[in-house]
């Protein structure tokens, strides 16, 4: 009987407490902005009971009258509130200026950046909203650590080369993966008209000004997620969406214009003609011609930008609209660059658990290029080359032709170069809350890049040649990718747990076809439908398909202990089959040390100290298409169409593969007024694929191969501070890196030679692209000739004699930018630098030849003239073996092409609001600005950061006669309604 009583109080109490017990449900928002904060936990004090808030911030939890309700998120003020009789509880938190961390996207997702374990470089917006830049990864260049961004060329929308921690292939792409809104785009040359390093730059396509941030994943714990392409690095680019609130309106512009910086010194005609009475012993009659070949060729150009946006929404949708145009001359006659983007991104909630959205960009821009660097049918290199006795139209008003070249201004003004590419890239996604913290969610991207190329000379010397010469291609690339994830987010008590299992597919199509035609009736008929001759027609297709499964897991101990694990496989259709999947791993750690009571009792003027460590597997998949088979060309044979082997096939062959070691810090003081970053790094490649030597006998040139390997080692440091005086508010960034590279392993110990026309070399032991040549010793004072060093000591000059006489890797490149605003003003200087690099200067070879036709640079003022004489010039020689030798290919043409270079000088006022309220505008600024202002360097070519062959891994750091980057002045407006 009494343990029936016990059994019945202790019933009707719980029945009691269950009573009282009820549900409570609220949204969690920002008090800064309003919006839902997602990941907030939400704990039953002095219970384990506990919830965390969905995406859109809603939580559901049981709890008595009684209970107390603790709201906890990193970065945010905690908050704590007595349930009472409500069944709604809604909470607005505040921000925690100490705690408070900038969010980073991340692969397939985002993070707190105080709780990433990772090497990522993070570039805002606001850091590029007044470069006048017109491509997306020009953005990069001096903005962050471990980033190489070099403009190859000054061609208005030309290509540039991008390298994260150096290079990690010697036949692959250098180039990182570039990942736009979480869809990996098409970047690249896809001309099919060769204009040497003039490239045509698949990123030019899209709008800086639409970007939000970039973010550079640059260890193997941030890219491992993109696997089979992540070796070379990953830059993930957010574009602006809308936000809730009132819709604004925006529209910015400005206008300016571009001069070359810097001219070469050429000889004028008196010079001309007494260097050639002393090459010649004939001296030329004055005709009273004397023509600066280079001011008919460079120009003053304009260029102009016009922005309008508008941004907006509510709780369930938010926009974000642009559109804009892009007009660019290029410094250099016959050049020039224009483009027209237009971009719809939408965010909407279906219901508390749906959200879908999409995002569209679509552009059309058109290029005009003329032949250069390498070529020799150019409008800078034969209008440098021509002597200034030499004039640019006839007395009847035609083209004189009579230089040692084609005439450059009929070339620019008669030639005929355009390019048209027509993209639209654009995905739509959908995000499902299953269960509280389990969302699933599935994203659908296409990328189409159309070009076409249409080329045709006539009244060019070289069209002459041909009687009229046209050419018309076309490129079609589509690329189609799907991303499906399932996300599980989770606290409980200090535990935090976030995890993404995903699968995603790309297709890529590549068509292409090209024609030539030549015989042209006449000059308005530029299509090949109107040539008499169809000289070359092709039409090709290819196939590229990656499948792929991957995995991230971050766990972190009341924000205090880290813990990332991530992984992916790839399969590949560039991968043997044998090797058809590659699995790339990757873990980090990191522990915030000022989080710990002896950092925090000891220390107060540490605010954030964190240690961080990362290794994992890279690869790099991006190799000739189907090098792993047995290939088959075309031909005739006896007047019958045949076919005929051409590759040996490899089903062992697979991706380069890169494995990384990072350690870093991350410091700040005094509230995060100074702020220090520091990363080691250590990056071992292996498997290089190299096509190696098979016997003549076989009748194949080579066979692939995965069998070499290099490293890359390097530091990056960079530095902070923020802080304000009264009404001055002054912010400094400071990044500085190192990498060395090191080529560590070729087939047989075998280099790959002279590469292109500075002798870049590939060996074990050196870095990638070593100037490999014979050493000079000077002029020798007593025959005015070129000595060079006998290495072999065999008593003769031979390539036996070549040794490495330079390197074109930088040993230091660095950014610096100073922001001050005082009051309405506003002042920004970004330098930006590269130290201990190498130049050869190729156009040396003909401008201090001393021998051909061609215009001299006055360097040659100061040739050997007599025995005894001491310079570095020799003697101008009409003996072809001397000539000849004082021309070799030589560390005489070797320069150190380190500079300093003022990137970019701004200043702004902003109107008063008083003012602005008076005209409808919520804000005003207007603006100056320089581009390439100064420019600091030992080199004597036009510009030190060049290279002829564009973005070449082999052939680096080399000019021929090479476009030079531009000195730009801009005036800007931006109006915000």
């Amino acid at each position: 009987m009494r343990k029936t009583l016990l059994f019945l109080i202790f019933s009707f109490l719980s029945w009691c407490s269950l009573a009282q017990q009820r549900t409570v449900h609220g949204k969690v928002t920002s008090a800064d902005d309003g919006t839902g904060q997602p990941g907030v936990n939400v704990v039953v004090k002095g219970t384990p009971r506990g919830t965390v808030t969905d995406s859109d911030g809603q939580y559901t939890i049981a709890a008595d009258p009684n209970d107390i309700l603790v709201f906890t998120f990193i970065g945010m003020l905690p908050q704590e509130t007595t349930v009472g009789s409500r069944e709604v509880i809604d909470v607005a938190m505040q921000s925690d200026i100490r705690q408070l961390s900038e969010v980073v996207v991340v692969g397939y997702g985002t993070e707190q950046k105080r709780l990433m374990t990772e090497a990522v470089g993070v570039v805002k917006s606001d850091a590029i909203k007044d470069l006048p830049v017109p491509t997306v990864d020009g953005v990069l260049q001096g903005q962050t650590t471990g980033v190489q961004v070099s403009q190859n060329s000054g061609t208005p929308g030309g290509a540039m080369s991008v390298r994260i921690r150096g290079n990690t292939s010697l036949s692959g792409s250098g180039q990182p993966l570039y990942v736009i809104d979480g869809i990996p785009i098409i970047t690249g040359d896809y001309a099919q008209i060769g204009y040497e390093g003039q490239g045509i730059n698949a990123l030019s396509d899209l709008n800086p000004n639409d970007i939000e941030s970039l973010s550079v994943l640059k260890d193997a714990a941030a890219s491992a997620v993109y696997g089979a392409r992540a070796s070379n690095g990953v830059v993930l680019i957010t574009t602006k969406r809308g936000k809730t609130g009132k819709s604004t309106v925006n529209f910015n512009m400005y206008k300016g214009f571009q001069q070359v910086w810097n001219r070469l010194d050429m000889l004028n005609a008196a010079q001309w003609r007494d260097y050639r009475k002393d090459l010649t012993g004939v001296e030329l009659p004055d005709t009273g011609v004397d023509v600066d070949w280079q001011k008919e060729i460079f120009r003053t150009a304009p260029m102009s930008n016009y922005e309008l946006s508008t941004t907006g929404g509510n709780d369930r949708t938010k926009f974000f609209i642009s559109g804009n145009y892009f007009d660019q001359d290029g410094i250099l006659i016959g050049t020039a660059f224009k483009r027209v983007n237009a971009r719809i991104n939408v965010d909407h909630k279906v219901t508390d658990r749906l959200n879908v959205g999409t995002s569209i960009g679509l552009t059309y821009s058109k290029s005009n290029r003329v032949e250069g660097d390498a070529s020799l049918h150019g409008p800078l290199p034969n209008g440098i080359s021509t002597p200034a006795v030499i004039s640019v139209y006839n007395a009847d008003g035609t083209y004189n032709q009579s230089g040692p070249y084609s005439n450059a201004v009929s070339i620019a003004n008669e030639a005929t170069n355009e390019n048209f590419t027509y993209r639209t890239l654009g995905n739509v996604f959908a995000d499902y809350r299953i269960l509280p913290g389990l969302t699933v969610s599935s994203k659908w991207g296409v990328d189409f890049y159309n070009l076409r190329e249409h080329a045709f000379e006539f009244n060019t010397v070289q069209g002459q040649k041909y009687n009229g010469l046209g050419f018309e291609t076309y490129t079609n690339v589509l690329n189609i990718v799907s991303n499906n994830m399932l996300r599980y987010e989770t606290s409980f008590g200090q535990h935090n747990l976030d995890a993404v299992v995903g699968y995603s597919f790309e297709k890529r199509e590549t068509r292409n076809s090209y024609m030539r035609g030549q015989d042209y009736a006449d000059e308005n008929l530029q299509y090949i439908n109107s040539a008499a001759t169809k000289v070359d027609v092709t039409a090709s297709a290819l196939d590229h398909g990656l499948r792929s499964y991957f995995s991230r897991i971050n766990y972190n101990y009341n924000g205090r202990y880290m813990v990332s694990l991530s992984g992916r496989i790839d399969g590949s259709s560039n991968f043997g089959p044998n090797h058809k999947n590659g699995f790339f791993p990757a873990a980090s750690v990191a522990w915030r040390m000022a989080e710990e009571d002896f950092i925090k009792d000891n220390l107060s003027v540490v605010s954030e100290l964190k240690l961080r460590a990362s290794y994992g597997l890279l690869g790099n998949e991006d190799l000739t298409p189907f090098s792993y088979q047995a290939m088959y060309g075309t031909a005739s044979y006896h007047g019958a169409p045949a076919i005929y082997p051409n590759q040996i096939p490899n089903p062992d062959l697979k991706w380069e593969s890169t494995a990384q070691f990072d350690v870093g810090v991350d410091a700040g003081l005094f509230e995060d007024r100074v702020t220090l970053s520091f990363d080691y790094y250590n990056k071992q490649t292996k498997d290089l694929l190299q096509s190696r030597p098979v016997p003549p006998t076989s009748g194949f040139p080579g066979a692939y191969q995965n069998v070499g390997a290099l490293e890359n080692k390097g530091i990056e440091i960079s530095l902070g501070y923020n802080n304000r005086f009264g009404d001055l508010q002054w912010t400094s960034r400071l990044n500085v890196s190192a990498n060395r590279n090191k080529v560590t392993k070729l087939y047989g110990g075998q280099p790959l030679d002279d590469a292109g026309r500075g002798g870049n070399r590939i060996m074990e032991g050196q870095p990638i692209g070593v100037f490999y040549d014979l050493k000079s010793l000077g002029v020798d004072p007593s025959t005015g000739d070129i000595v060079f060093a006998d290495t072999n000591h065999d008593g003769e000059i031979t390539t036996d004699d070549r040794t490495v006489v330079g390197n074109p890797n930088p040993k230091f490149i660095g950014g610096f930018t100073n922001t001050f605003n005082y009051k309405n003003f506003d002042l920004s200087i970004f330098l930006q630098w590269s130290y201990g690099n190498d130049v050869f200067n190729g156009s040396r070879l003909y401008l201090e030849s001393l021998q051909r036709g061609d215009n001299q640079t006055t360097a040659v003022l100061r040739r050997w003239k007599k025995p005894g004489d001491i310079t570095d010039i020799p003697r101008a020689t009409s003996d072809p073996v001397a000539a000849a030798n004082n021309v070799r290919v030589s560390s005489r043409f070797i320069e150190d092409g380190s500079y300093l270079r003022v990137k970019n000088v701004t200043i702004g006022y902003t109107l008063r609001s008083k003012f602005s309220d008076k005209v409808m505008l919520s804000s005003l600024r207007i603006y100056a600005s320089a581009q390439n202002l100064f420019t600091f360097t030992k080199y004597n070519g036009l510009d030190p950061e060049v290279n002829y062959s564009g973005n070449d891994i082999t052939v680096v750091g080399t000019d021929f006669f090479t476009f030079p980057q531009a000195r730009a002045i801009t005036f800007g407006l931006n109006l915000k309604f």
